[in-house]
């Protein structure tokens, strides 16, 4: 949406909704497009970016959660195992399938490793069904010493037998998959904001809520009603409970997780690591960089305060250097780094720490506190988000219409995902652009999927060069301005074109796309310098 738009954005929002829906990371986006696609009508505001919380801070992994086996989790590991594959059906473009290395030292191991690898793929036995040739998932693998090293040269040697290899996606840019949900359902007439906030809730004598929600842009508010109110705002989530006067019925833990993006060590396949506290380690290959990740510590601050600490960055380094890599990292190695907090939810007299808390989500709906038509969605993962709100729609369905409308998410694609193979894809481009390169093609096929016929509609001659070697063109940067409710340079840097998160971009590219991205919005030169500082800051961490 181009800020040289003077139109109030509440002019756009209704005054009356069926369901009005708080947060827009990856779990409120979902409830989103699966109340959309059921026919009701909808509103959504995220008080800041779209997946600006716990979704920008994910390992950039769909997958069925290998280690919660351990745990006897099944039902979640085999749920998980389930979205992987819905999520590679509707959104092809988002995922690529991706190899995980696990190094194993000793014969316990090994055959502890075969069971909880023969159980994995038991569980997931419909893993290819209805899924494109470039999105399928090989069987585990057993890989000799002499295969492992070939595979990865930087693992460690010490005692090692060799290695199981089995498989699940790498999600190559999870905000602006998370993104895709939102405008996905906003092609089918859905209402969806960014940076607008809930400033109070109140129930209304005729049944529903009375939400006041505040455009944090221009400051102007307004009141709106809703049959149904839901909370999809994780770790914020209990602050929401709080301003519509609920008591929490489950605790909720906020665990802190951080990544950093390095020069690329490792090669095709990720590698998992053991670290010194018996967590796990992820060194993963991610667009010729690699993340390493991640941390798992109890937050207890207000979410508001999050920050990322030079002495927690160092310490990660720490602990990859010492189980893996040639050569040591350093801070100068660190391109980019990210962190956020998980949403885990408990009971509230549990005392587990957050790496063993279950990754499982709650639904609750709060009749007994007499808050009828209020739902919270709670805890979860990025895999399992489409699921949660399958079952949350389910329940508000049967709520406003006493009948469960049939869920449409696991078979309807996302913009973009609705195509055959991505070499059928790049045919249909090239018969409708002859003239474009090839590498511009299969670029953009890549990216934005099905998409890419619309990016190419624009006129463009720029072409810029990020951090990893990949192109960038001048009509990603208007598609996004036009199609991608871009209000800040850092929603577009890192939330849309994951351009800013490879790096610092050249200083002499990065002008080119600012000097583009403040063409189309129509800002001024002083809001173009201001917006630049923004993106500057992202590459600074905290001292201590």
């Amino acid at each position: 949406m181009a800020t040289k738009n003077k139109k109030s954005r509440l002019d756009e929002v209704k005054n009356d909704y069926d369901i009005v829906i708080i947060g827009g990371g990856i779990t409120g986006a979902n409830i989103l497009w699966d109340a959309t696609l059921r026919g009701f009508k909808c509103l959504l505001v995220e008080k800041s970016d779209y997946a600006s919380g716990t979704s920008q801070a994910t390992s950039k992994l769909i997958h069925g959660g290998l280690r919660y086996l351990k745990n006897l989790e099944f039902s979640l590991v085999r749920e998980s195992l389930r979205e992987r594959r819905i999520l590679g059906k509707i959104s092809p473009h988002g995922v690529r399938t991706l190899g995980f290395i696990i190094p194993i030292h000793s014969l316990f191991e090994r055959l502890l490793l075969w069971a909880g690898m023969f159980l994995y793929n038991l569980l997931a036995f419909d893993r290819n069904r209805q899924i494109i040739e470039d999105c399928l998932i090989p069987r585990y693998t057993w890989n000799s010493k002499p295969e492992s090293i070939y595979k990865s040269p930087a693992l460690s040697r010490d005692n090692l037998l060799g290695s199981f290899q089995y498989y699940d996606y790498l999600n190559v840019n999870p905000e602006h998959h998370t993104s895709e949900f939102i405008f996905s359902a906003k092609a089918r007439e859905a209402d969806a904001f960014n940076y607008m906030q809930v400033t109070s809730i109140a129930k209304q004598n005729s049944g529903g809520y009375l939400v006041g929600i505040k455009d944090n842009i221009s400051n102007e508010a307004k009141l709106v009603s809703t049959k149904v109110l839901i909370n999809s705002a994780g770790p914020w989530a209990d602050f929401i409970e709080a301003l519509a006067g609920i008591a929490p019925e489950k605790k909720l833990l906020r665990s802190k997780g951080i990544h950093v993006v390095v020069r690329n060590i490792c090669s095709k396949e990720c590698i998992i690591l053991q670290k010194k506290d018996g967590s796990h380690l992820f060194v993963i290959p991610w667009r010729n960089k690699t993340i390493v990740g991640t941390t798992d510590t109890v937050y207890d601050e207000n979410p508001e305060n999050f920050k990322v600490k030079e002495s927690e960055i160092k310490s990660l380094l720490e602990e990859v250097n010492s189980s893996f890599g040639l050569a040591n990292l350093t801070l100068a190695d660190v391109d980019y780094y990210y962190g956020g907090l998980r949403p885990l939810v408990e009971d509230l007299d549990s005392k587990k720490d957050t790496y063993s808390a279950s990754r499982k989500s709650e639904i609750l709906h709060y009749t007994k506190e007499g808050f009828e038509g209020f739902f919270s969605a709670l805890g979860g993962k990025y895999t399992t988000s489409r699921g949660v709100a399958e079952k949350l729609v389910d329940q508000v369905s049967i709520f406003l219409k006493n009948q469960k409308i049939p869920c449409a998410t696991s078979v309807t694609p996302l913009l973009g995902g609705d195509y055959a193979s991505k070499q059928e894809l790049v045919k249909i481009l090239y018969s409708k652009y002859p003239k474009q390169k090839g590498v511009k093609l299969e670029t953009l096929a890549d990216r934005y999927g099905m998409e890419a016929i619309k990016i190419l509609g624009y006129k463009g001659i720029e072409e810029y060069i990020l951090p990893n070697g990949e192109p960038f063109y001048e009509e990603e940067i208007e598609y996004a301005v036009k199609n991608e409710d871009i209000i800040h340079a850092t929603d577009f840097y890192f939330r849309r074109s994951g351009s800013g998160t490879l790096g610092r971009i050249n200083e002499q590219e990065r002008k080119k796309m600012d000097a583009k991205l403040a063409k189309h919005l129509g800002w001024s030169s002083a809001r173009l310098k201001s917006e630049a500082i923004e993106v500057d800051k992202r590459y600074l961490w905290a001292k201590g």
